[in-house]
């Protein structure tokens, strides 16, 4: 027969004591009432009979089962310091407790939390088995995450039983319980070195203790009380890394040609021009956002004249405010939700809904991101509309384009 130990003070013991002292005092003050004793005490009857030893039933309460979702997202930068599965969930108890293995047997204040496998951290890995003093810390629960690109990272989890102020294993089968606790610590939430979504189920069952002959060994298998199952979704985003990628200058800003050509029969009197910049937006998250804001400004200079909507480029050295010194050209994009050609308005802001949809988007390696990506693309070009040679002066014309990229700050579920 081995004892339980608990953390704190334990009210077992102490209504044991109750009963042992109240007990005595009774039979002290029958044997002085007896015929002929010199101590004879006067008891009454009545309290006799209200203090006398009463039989205490056995209540136990069984914890119920739990079907948990968690759908968190947080931030490489800023990591919480733990992320709560189930924090302090009933486990079930009993009223009075129990002593010593023999006397806890099938007693709900003594459940363990444990798993259905002790290798396979599918679900969940660790002891199945109630040892009496179990020896595997709590930070043994292992269970495996996966990336939405098929990449899988097995964590440690945190699994124990809450007494007051204090917490072990949850399969420590000596020890009294509250509630249990199961949590992702910091450290190991920063092993999911890949933005995006990881999913997990963890599969793990309430037990109540058995008596057995190895139960300091091998363990004992319990009763069972209650199945506890949590699907875990962790949107990691990683905004320092949200970039707009121009394939054609992965590690630089693209530096762009107006390709202006004459047009051919027009006497060499006339020029325009097209250029195409492959583009692809990258929000930080693996493109699970499902909602994209592009603005498009040029370097606002004055540009009296100039056609609604357009942009421009001006000679070097020279007066902006002059029409002369100035080319102005047009913006579309490849609208990545409908395939659909979009004007650009200098300054106008574009919006683009449902772009999480992932056979939209394309597989990418960026500069400062690990493995695989997925940006989403919008194409770019630039054209120059007809305008007569005569009209401007000769010389190198530059400007520059601004595109602001504006992710949602939501994540939702990737659109098939």
């Amino acid at each position: 027969m081995y004892r339980i130990f608990s953390f704190g003070f334990n009210p077992v013991v102490v209504v044991k004591l109750l009963l042992l002292l109240t007990y005595g005092f009774l039979c002290s003050a029958s044997a002085a009432d007896m015929p002929g004793s010199a101590s004879a005490v006067d008891v009454p009857r009545s309290l006799l009979t209200r203090n006398a030893p009463r039989s205490v039933t056995m209540v136990d309460v069984p914890p119920q089962p739990q079907n948990t979702s968690i759908n968190v997202k947080f931030d490489k930068k800023g990591t919480p310091a733990r992320l709560s599965i189930w924090d302090n969930v009933f486990g079930g108890s009993s009223n009075p407790g129990c002593a010593d293995s023999n006397d806890c047997n099938n007693r709900d204040i003594l459940n363990n939390l444990i798993c259905y496998s002790q290798n396979d951290a599918t679900n969940g890995a660790c002891p199945t088995k109630l040892v009496w003093y179990s020896t595997v810390p709590a930070n043994s629960l292992k269970l495996i995450f996966k990336h939405e690109g098929n990449t899988s990272v097995t964590l440690n989890l945190t699994s124990g039983k809450v007494r007051d102020v204090s917490m072990s294993a949850s399969w420590n089968a000596a020890t009294l319980q509250n509630g249990f606790s199961v949590y992702i610590p910091a450290s190991e939430l920063n092993k999911l070195n890949l933005s995006g979504r990881w999913q997990a189920r963890l599969k793990m069952r309430v037990m109540a203790w058995s008596t057995c002959s190895t139960h300091l060994t091998t363990g004992c298998d319990g009763f069972h009380r209650a199945d506890w199952n949590a699907d875990i979704v962790l949107n990691v985003t990683d905004v320092g890394r949200q970039q707009i990628y121009f394939p054609a200058s992965p590690n630089a800003t693209p530096q762009v040609s107006l390709n202006l050509n004459n047009r051919p029969g027009a006497q060499n009197t006339t020029a325009s021009g097209t250029t195409s910049l492959d583009m692809c937006l990258y929000d930080g998250s693996n493109s699970s956002s499902n909602r994209i804001s592009l603005l498009f400004q040029d370097e606002g200079a004055s540009a009296s004249g100039r056609p609604a909507g357009q942009f421009s480029v001006y000679r070097q050295g020279a007066d902006k405010n002059q029409a002369a010194n100035r080319l102005d050209y047009q913006v579309s994009v490849i609208n990545p939700t409908t395939g659909a050609v979009q004007n650009v308005s200098n300054g106008g802001e574009i919006i683009w809904t449902n772009t999480n949809r992932r056979n939209i988007q394309r597989q990418v390696v960026l500069r400062g991101v690990q493995g695989v990506a997925l940006c989403v693309p919008a194409p770019i070009t630039l054209t120059t509309p007809i305008f007569r040679l005569a009209d401007k002066t000769a010389g190198r014309y530059t400007g520059s384009l601004r595109i602001i990229y504006t992710p949602t700050t939501q994540t939702s579920t990737p659109l098939l």
